[in-house]
């Protein structure tokens, strides 16, 4: 009978330590993941313009036959510089051509590259940014493109907008 109450008296004080034992861990984790979160979160402003945006394309007209097939691109006018339009198989990226790198330069307008037609070049300062989402693939640009939403009802308007 002794040791059985010996036994019990070890898993009652054995609870308290192992809880505090996860506790302890749990404040060492936050303890070095809360600061991590803080001083990523860097409140740097886009250094493109927001600009409204609302251009309906209509895919019979013969200035937007590319955007037919998947691959097709078209250059339309909008947003800050004009916008640039991929069609992904299903999805239409809308994307402004405003490079972001000098962005106060004329000349910091992207094009889409006739070498490589998957990535959007700035010639003025060479920066590279992926056709399909905006992100800066190479160069001396630290923001990716303006990107716009976009809508198509399925057969031949496309609608840009943000």
């Amino acid at each position: 009978m002794q040791a059985i109450k010996i036994a019990n008296f070890v898993i009652i004080l054995s609870k308290p330590l192992f809880m505090l034992q996860i506790y302890s861990r749990f404040g060492i984790i936050a303890a070095i993941i809360v600061p991590l979160l803080l001083t990523s979160c860097q409140n740097q402003q886009h250094p493109i313009p927001n600009i409204p945006v609302n251009v309906i394309i209509n895919l019979d007209l013969p200035s937007y036959q590319q955007l037919n097939a998947s691959g097709g691109y078209a250059y339309v006018n909008g947003g800050s510089r004009g916008i640039v339009v991929y069609r992904n198989f299903d999805e239409f990226v809308a994307l402004d051509r405003h490079s972001t790198y000098n962005h106060t330069d004329e000349c910091a307008i992207v094009f889409v590259d006739t070498l490589n037609p998957f990535q959007l070049v700035d010639t003025c300062s060479g920066s590279r940014y992926n056709i399909m989402n905006g992100i800066v693939e190479e160069g001396p640009a630290q923001h990716g493109l303006v990107r716009y939403n976009s809508s198509w009802d399925g057969a031949s308007t496309v609608t840009i907008f943000n």
